[in-house]
């Protein structure tokens, strides 16, 4: 790695581990069971699902808020910016500890969890902005390799440690929220510090492009780019696809694993969340260096097979009524995780220059978090409609989510081998 870029990455770690800490509590999987086994008696159980729905989707929906914050961000302070986000996520996890189990306290609940998560969207959309101009194409994914390992380490021990405490005491997750409130303030000041390397050329390139396009980012600014860049605007249509039935499994599985196989909160957790974050940890560097040789077409019709099978194994686990299939099930998510972790974050540089890489980014994660919105309700519909026609059929709920899955991981090969063929072509 040059010395310039590697001097950066111990700030950026230690920032980051702080941040992993309050992430843990925000994870979807976390956050739903927290729901079900806390909340599950001050609504009807409809009600409580739809709450499940929005908190394990939040990560995905809470994405909306990425055009106001690149509307924010462009032009200005990145480091900055981040520590003030920062702030917002901790703000948000002393006020999700303090709430009451009512339904007014499930209410505030959710709602400080979509705070949270927006919040988080948008640390993403400037963070994106921040590593490609701290870090070259050719090394770019594996120092976030790095990064990614060391938040999923410390991800890991705090989600179990919540799982823990929600089986020794109902209340007990309150002090996990608080210390991740803590480290959350903590990294604000750290990366109040870091570094951005051609932070000034940065600004002044962001400010040409509004120039160039006559204002900041818009929607109709973004629909342009998709329209001019046909291989980008094919790229978030296999995304549309594949990213439905992937957001539509995490809140899903909350449900059918607490309805249909009635595990205990820890192996909720250890499931959903902590087992998967272990294996992304391990994972993560053999995807890394597969991204920093393929383009991102190539990348997916690869990767995307991993969600497939895990899919698979959940849906059949469910419908044979087989526990021992989750988690060879849960250790092939952590593993699609993982790739799917630098995919999302780095994907979009393949068609973006530094100018317009912001524009990509927010269009992905405004898609994303549309998918977000609307997917894992329409999967917990799915499951009401299932239920209500027979209680035997919940467990064929996962079906939907695995055709789509499916359905975007055909359509990333057939990306794949267009371009293997145009650029033999091109040769």
């Amino acid at each position: 790695m040059p010395r310039m870029a590697a001097a950066l990455v111990p700030r950026e770690l230690v920032s980051w581990s702080l941040t992993a800490v309050a992430l843990a509590a925000l994870e979807g999987g976390v956050l739903g069971v927290i729901v079900k086994n806390q909340f599950g008696a001050v609504a009807s159980p409809a009600v409580v699902n739809v709450a499940v729905a929005v908190v394990a989707a939040a990560p995905a929906f809470s994405n909306l808020a990425s055009l106001l914050v690149a509307r924010m961000a462009s032009g200005r302070d990145k480091l900055v910016m981040l520590g003030r986000l920062m702030v917002v996520i901790g703000i948000c996890l002393v006020a999700m500890a303090l709430t009451g189990r009512t339904a007014v306290g499930l209410a505030v609940f959710c709602v400080m969890a979509v705070l949270a998560r927006m919040a988080w969207s948008g640390i993403l959309i400037v963070r994106a902005a921040v590593w490609r101009a701290n870090y070259t194409r050719n090394w770019r994914a594996r120092v976030t390799a790095r990064i990614v390992q060391m938040a999923a380490l410390l991800m890991v021990v705090s989600s179990a440690l919540i799982g823990v405490l929600l089986d020794w005491r109902p209340d007990a997750f309150r002090a996990a929220f608080i210390v991740g409130a803590v480290c959350a303030l903590t990294a604000a000041q750290v990366n109040r510090k870091a570094h951005l390397r051609r932070q000034r050329q940065l600004i002044a390139a962001e400010l040409a492009e509004q120039t160039l396009q006559g204002g900041r980012l818009s929607i109709a600014l973004l629909a342009d780019v998709l329209r001019r860049d046909s291989d980008f605007r094919h790229y978030m249509m296999s995304m549309m696809a594949f990213g439905s039935g992937n957001l539509m499994l995490l809140p899903m599985l909350v449900v059918l694993i607490n309805d249909q196989l009635h595990l205990q909160p820890l192996q909720q957790v250890l499931l959903l969340s902590s087992l998967p974050l272990l294996v992304l940890c391990f994972s993560v560097s053999f995807w890394g260096r597969v991204l920093d040789r393929r383009h991102i077409f190539s990348y997916r019709a690869v990767h995307s097979w991993f969600f497939v099978a895990c899919s698979g194994l959940f849906c059949a686990a469910l419908i044979s009524g087989t526990p021992a299939l989750l988690w060879p099930a849960s250790v092939l998510l952590g593993a699609a995780y993982a790739g799917g972790h630098l995919g999302w974050n780095l994907g979009h540089n393949d068609f973006s220059s530094d100018a317009n890489a912001s524009h990509y980014m927010a269009i992905h994660v405004t898609l994303t978090g549309l998918r977000g919105l609307i997917m894992p309700l329409v999967g917990m519909g799915f499951y009401q409609y299932l239920l209500a026609a027979a209680p035997r059929y919940g467990e064929y709920a996962l079906l939907l989510p695995l055709s789509l899955t499916v359905t975007g991981a055909v359509s990333f090969v057939v990306l794949h081998l267009q371009l293997r063929r145009r650029n033999a072509g091109a040769d």
